[in-house]
């Protein structure tokens, strides 16, 4: 088949190795051949246009003026190593942590020690609401008495220091009879990205947990996400109540995160009887 390309001096043909002239002075460029199978570079008015194809000679299209070869781009692709839209040479912008998508300019920030939104500020904006939780073990927030069939849930807390502990007190009146005087129960009604635990112990700020408990270590109610008193276990006390423990009346609650940094995570007891 042959191909005719109007040209100034003429129409020439794929078996040509010759230049042809273009609009403006320029030179298209030659066809390719066996030796060299792509085309040479053509021009337009001395900017440069596209190379030969290896059957006819360059189009002389005109480009974009970048100095391409007519079908690149001089720009920087965009880096974006964790896949959240920022990095080197990225539309959104630069990231500040490539390695981790929950960081960059556009992230919302959260009250976790890092500064997720890349402006050199560490949980800037991120200051918790007063949950009105006392911090003080002699002056726990008090839940009240539960009788038989009672229930209550604590308030909605927060703790924002890496190491702050909140306080509760809670009664369980002894029953006249026992066993049979219900089962004291406490857990968590909300524990956001489980990160929080209590202790259950016998006297305000007492490092110990109590004893004689199904929860814990060894009976002991430390680091808990629940806990119950179970009446009915053995080798505790003096007859007649030698097969039962003592009735935990009051008992008082730490709460604490096991996450690092600062949270405003939240946390809600359930306690029940």
């Amino acid at each position: 088949m042959v191909s005719a390309v109007a040209c100034a001096t003429g129409a020439e043909t794929d078996a040509d190795s010759g230049f042809s002239f273009g609009p403006g002075g320029g030179v298209g460029g030659a066809n390719g051949s066996d030796s060299q199978p792509t085309g040479g570079v053509g021009t337009i008015g001395g900017m440069e246009g596209g190379g030969g194809d290896g059957t006819l000679g360059g189009s002389g299209v005109v480009d974009d003026g970048s100095g391409d070869d007519g079908g690149g781009n001089d720009g920087v692709m965009c880096q974006d190593a964790d896949g959240d839209s920022y990095g080197v040479g990225c539309n959104a912008g630069e990231d500040c942590d490539d390695s981790n998508a929950d960081i960059n300019p556009g992230a919302v920030e959260t009250c976790d020690g890092t500064d997720e939104n890349c402006n050199d500020l560490i949980d800037d904006g991120c200051e918790c609401p007063d949950d009105g939780v006392s911090s003080n073990c002699n002056i726990p927030t008090d839940l009240g008495p539960l009788e038989m069939g009672d229930n209550v849930m604590g308030i909605v807390g927060n703790i924002p220091a890496e190491q702050g502990i909140d306080w509760y007190s809670v009664a369980f009146p002894l029953a006249d009879i026992r066993p049979g005087a219900g089962t004291p129960t406490i857990d968590f009604q909300i524990n956001e990205d489980d990160q929080f635990v209590f202790d259950v112990v016998q006297n305000a700020c007492d490092v110990a947990g109590v004893p004689c408990t199904s929860g814990g270590t060894a009976g002991v109610g430390v680091s808990l996400t629940s806990w119950s008193f179970v009446d009915d276990d053995e080798g505790c006390c003096t007859e007649p109540d030698d097969s039962m423990v003592p009735w935990p009346n009051p008992i008082f609650i730490r709460v604490y995160r096991t996450t690092s940094g600062s949270s405003c995570a939240t946390y809600q007891l359930h306690v029940t009887r």
